[in-house]
């Protein structure tokens, strides 16, 4: 998520990022970039992606248009457009949350509550002083573990295990892989797996007599580079629900900026990457 008007005009959050969906049983792939608005050219929410055959390495379809309005599809093959999703069109169907009052300290709803209300409310000066709190002491524990010699190991989800032959082949971009055996033989069975794995629902139960497990370093394994790495993955795992960075005059005095390049015209922009402020 990206931050603009920092230094002048109206703050707004913008989605970008690039994500890559596969279907090995089909050997398609979906290539998708949630696109960033550029200075002088482009629009907000814009996306654009191509549909692939795996085996082939083929482009089948184009994928254009806004993620929060009309997304068009193209056959590459006979040039044929039509939309494929109208999200202004779509009846909303609203997510179902556990309560705050059943959600544990570091769930992300509970723990960027704060942030978010000051953002709501359009003070900036709390949201930020709230969000720092939020940093500051994850750190803290990251230096403690570093201290103990622990390793940061995330509690429902493992590193993947990618490379020729072996289980995750051809998912090496990600990071982490759900820690669980989702082998359901239809849909619905694969839900009740997935559900049964944390709690999700409204009236599901906090396991919190299970740990968090860590596992001891070698003696000079634990130096910085590993607690730059924990600390930028605990970030990560509350990020889901988080609204991204807010600054004070100071911090905006030195933004960062960030390069991007358009897939469809090549055409380069710059913007604020809010993550650096």
């Amino acid at each position: 998520m990206y931050a603009r008007g920092i230094l002048f005009g109206k703050m707004k959050y913008e989605l970008g990022d690039h994500i890559v969906i596969r279907c090995p049983e089909n050997h398609l792939s979906a290539d998708i970039e949630f696109k960033v608005k550029g200075y002088f050219t482009g629009g907000y929410n814009a996306i654009g992606g191509v549909i692939k055959n795996d085996k082939t390495g083929d482009s089948l379809f184009e994928l254009s248009g806004s993620w929060d309005a009309e997304m068009d599809i193209k056959n590459v093959t006979n040039g044929h457009r039509e939309v494929l999703f109208n999200a202004k069109g779509a009846k909303h169907s609203p997510p179902l949350v556990r309560p705050l009052e059943e959600q544990t300290e570091n769930e992300s709803q509970k723990l960027w509550l704060k942030t978010c209300i000051a953002i709501q409310n359009s003070d900036h000066n709390a949201a930020t002083d709230e969000k720092t709190k939020i940093e500051e002491a994850q750190r803290a524990k990251a230096a403690q573990r570093q201290e103990q010699g622990h390793e940061w190991r995330p509690k429902y989800f493992r590193a993947v295990n990618g490379g020729p032959g072996n289980p995750e082949e051809g998912e090496e971009t990600l990071d982490w892989i759900l820690a669980a055996n989702i082998d359901g033989a239809t849909p619905e069975e694969k839900t009740k797996q997935i559900l049964a794995v944390m709690p999700i629902l409204p009236g599901d139960k906090n396991r919190d007599s299970e740990p968090i497990p860590q596992t001891t370093l070698q003696p000079g394994a634990a130096n910085a580079a590993g607690l730059a790495r924990e600390t930028q993955a605990e970030a990560q795992t509350t990020s889901n629900q988080q609204v991204e960075h807010t600054t004070t005059p100071k911090e905006a005095a030195t933004p960062k900026t960030i390069r991007r390049m358009d897939t469809d015209t090549h055409s380069v922009d710059e913007f604020v990457d809010a993550e650096t402020q």
